[in-house]
């Protein structure tokens, strides 16, 4: 969030109380103001992991130009980013200011900005492909925002480490529209006494361009790919879809169309409700899903007995996959959650104890409906209609052992985790 600067405010005076402040929290003295809840909690996290505020340099982790190259042509904001980069030009006449887009892990993938900054920026390693998380860089606009996933603004000494004391920084969420999920993050930074009023809105106003770019071009991929797919469609017999490499469906043929199923895999049967057992075809822009199984209520038998391997059954032929423990552990979640689901909040509480645990969760969460197909859906986290989830052993004593004498894998001892599903 960062401290309240009103138009007006004598930006010489700010930072000076502003670093007064921060000397004395990192003394151990007590401030003569108090810094912004965020902050604070941001500066008490980086002290407690034993970072330490160092005046002159800040080096945060990189990833590799292949992992860089990666992220990038996989992103959903990779398509907005020509005309993101476009509005940042045309707008921002100020050449003091630089602006980056990250992903939601707080990497760096592109940025932009006069010569002479980005010059200053490649001193900071603000440079694409840097981690700017709060395990990377302490106190900054793009860590608070991967932590508490709202628009934030920081002066000077409210970043942790000295060597970014004479920036401002803003940053705010990109969200994909379609799962209300944060994938992005847009930023900006520059000298801190050229702070201007309309930073923070100028940053939220380019995140919002990113949702409507990428919600256009999402809406375009499907219209393609129902313009190049609708005759092979047609030709199959029984009902059918064609959806994108994500699973977003693009048109039904026989059926109630579902938003969105398991994104395919070339080969692998899954199931889908209300279509029963299904195979994928590569199309040229996508993939066609024809039934090949009746659409009969499916039983998931999770067994715990070793390690841990879901069953389905109630397709044309049962199916079996090894899960990990953890992935395990969240299916009997979800089994307890019911029709209501989980969200990745709830979901991190459960698994870790607090709600910090956002991307773990959600990346998880991605790698276990690519284990189990459309068993597990999301908005909120769930299985699908007609799944029911039975568990072998079909019983845990209070101290997390199994009826026949063994030790369960993980902790499946749910009694004390139903307090957050009220």
């Amino acid at each position: 969030m960062g401290i309240p600067i009103a138009p007006g405010t004598d930006l010489t005076v700010l930072a000076r109380d502003l670093s007064a402040t921060h000397d004395a929290v990192m003394a151990g003295a007590t401030p003569t103001a108090t810094p912004d809840d965020d902050v604070h909690e941001s500066w008490t996290r980086a002290r407690s992991s034993g970072t330490r505020p160092s005046p002159d340099t800040h080096n945060p982790t990189s990833i590799s130009g292949t992992e860089l190259a990666e992220r990038r042509a996989h992103h959903p904001v990779r398509d907005a980013v020509e005309k993101i980069q476009t509005l940042f030009s045309d707008a921002a006449d100020d050449t003091a200011m630089t602006m980056g887009i990250f992903d939601a892990d707080g990497v760096l993938l592109w940025r932009g900005g006069s010569s002479g900054l980005l010059t200053a920026a490649d001193r900071l390693h603000l440079v694409e492909g840097a981690r700017w998380d709060e395990e990377s860089t302490a106190t900054t606009a793009v860590g608070l925002v991967v932590r508490h996933q709202r628009p934030t603004r920081l002066f000077g000494a409210e970043h942790y480490n000295r060597a970014l004391h004479s920036l401002y920084c803003t940053a705010a969420p990109i969200h994909d529209r379609r799962t209300g999920e944060m994938v992005a993050i847009a930023g900006l930074a520059g000298p801190a006494m050229a702070l201007q009023p309309a930073a923070t809105a100028f940053t939220t106003a380019i995140a919002t361009l990113g949702e409507h770019e990428m919600s256009t071009a999402h809406l375009a991929a499907l219209a393609e790919l129902r313009s190049a797919g609708t005759s092979r469609l047609a030709g199959i017999r029984g009902p059918g879809l064609l959806i994108d490499d994500d699973g977003w469906v693009a048109e039904g043929r026989g059926c109630t169309q579902p938003t969105r199923v398991a994104a395919p895999v070339d080969g692998m049967r899954q199931f889908i409700p209300g279509l029963g057992a299904c195979v994928v075809e590569r199309l040229p822009k996508g993939w066609l899903v024809r039934q090949v199984g009746p659409s009969s209520p499916v039983v998931a038998e999770l067994d715990l007995r070793g390690e841990p391997t879901v069953t389905v059954s109630g397709d044309a032929e049962p199916w079996h996959t090894v899960l990990t423990p953890r992935h395990a552990e969240i299916l009997i979640l979800l089994g307890n959650a019911g029709d209501h689901g989980l969200n990745a909040e709830r979901l991190s509480h459960l698994i870790f104890g607090d709600g910090g645990h956002l991307v773990t969760v959600r990346a998880e969460m991605s790698r276990l409906r690519r284990a189990v197909g459309a068993l597990v859906t999301s908005r909120p986290y769930r299985l699908a209609p007609d799944v029911e989830l039975r568990v072998i052993p079909d019983g845990v004593t209070p101290d997390g052992v199994t009826p026949d004498g063994a030790r369960a894998p993980f902790d499946t001892r749910l009694d004390e985790r139903q307090r957050f599903l009220a």
